[in-house]
Order: C-alpha cells, then sequence, then structure tokens
C-alpha cells in the first residue's frame, strides 16, 4: 500500500471518529514548535485463513456477517502463528461502507501466547484499522503503541492480508 493511500485510509478514520480534524490547507494551518511528522515503521505481515461467511444478521442500517478464523501466519519483527479467532464485518449503505473487527489469537515463534484486535473501517475488499496487541516478552512493548493496519479480504474470501504498522515519532 502506498503512504498515499495509507494516509487517505487514516484521514477517512479520523474523519469517521468524530475527532476535530484540521481540514485547512498546509499553508493555512501553523505547526506548532517542536510538533514532529510521524514515521510508520512496518511490524509485520500477516494472513489470516477465513472460514465460511455466516448468513446476514439484521442490524440498524445494514448486516452482519460472522467468519471463524481458521489459522494464519505473522512474518516480520512479531512472527508466529495463528490458531483461531473471529471476524465480524457490518455492511451498510449497500455494502458500500464497511466496519469489520477480527480477533486472533496464537503463538510467536518464540512460543509466546498473543492476542491481537484489529478493528477498521473501509470498503468491502480493502480496510484500514487499528490494532491492539497483547502480547509478553520481549514485545510487550507493542500493547502500548499505536498500531495501524491495511487489510486487504481475498477475491475469493477465504483470507485476509494484513500490514501492520507502529506509528513512531521521527
Amino acid at each position: 500500500m502506498s503512504f498515499v493511500r495509507l494516509l487517505i485510509h487514516f484521514i477517512l478514520v479520523l474523519l469517521a471518529s468524530g475527532l476535530p480534524v484540521d481540514t485547512r490547507s498546509p499553508q493555512a494551518s501553523q505547526k506548532s514548535a517542536g510538533s514532529k511528522t510521524p514515521k510508520l515503521s512496518q511490524i509485520f505481515e500477516a494472513r489470516i485463513n477465513l472460514g465460511a461467511f455466516s448468513s446476514p444478521i439484521p442490524i440498524p442500517g445494514g448486516q452482519r456477517i460472522v467468519a471463524k478464523v481458521d489459522g494464519g501466519t505473522l512474518k516480520g519483527t512479531l512472527s508466529g502463528t495463528i490458531s483461531s479467532g473471529i471476524s465480524v464485518i457490518d455492511l451498510f449503505n449497500n455494502g458500500q461502507a464497511v466496519m469489520n473487527s477480527i480477533r486472533s489469537i496464537g503463538t510467536t515463534t518464540d512460543g509466546l501466547p498473543f492476542l491481537i484486535d484489529e478493528t477498521g473501517v473501509g470498503g468491502q475488499a480493502d480496510n484500514f484499522g487499528r490494532l491492539m496487541v497483547s502480547i509478553g516478552g520481549n514485545l510487550a512493548r507493542l500493547a502500548n503503541q499505536f498500531i495501524i493496519a491495511d487489510a486487504e479480504l481475498s477475491s475469493d474470501r477465504k483470507s485476509v492480508a494484513t500490514i501492520g504498522y507502529v506509528v513512531q515519532d521521527r
């Protein structure tokens, strides 16, 4: 995913969150003294395998579909095997707007258990979200870091490819 596309997704998430966003041009807004542009550092690439999707469940304004996570892999700073989990996808506006969440559990290559909660927004095929990582050992620091993710559902809807990035100060 290009940086520009990632930035656009991030802006959409901010707008959807209801937080105030400065929409003035860069020339019109001033940086405060000492402010920094954040840096993204990739920490993993994941392949999450999905089971069969449930029949749509009606919810206010749309429908919800659920699928079991049937395993997967993580490669990078955070490496390991995903053993199970659940994926919940809420579709609104005839499927044009999507809110998703994926909860995955597994074991790192070092044998440590982990839990990853991903919550995102976007379209049916491509999503941008926030990750919460619960893990111990030398990666325990991830629990206190802001981690964003780009997630893409495969065309056959049997897997999700996710890239996780830690947002850091320069």
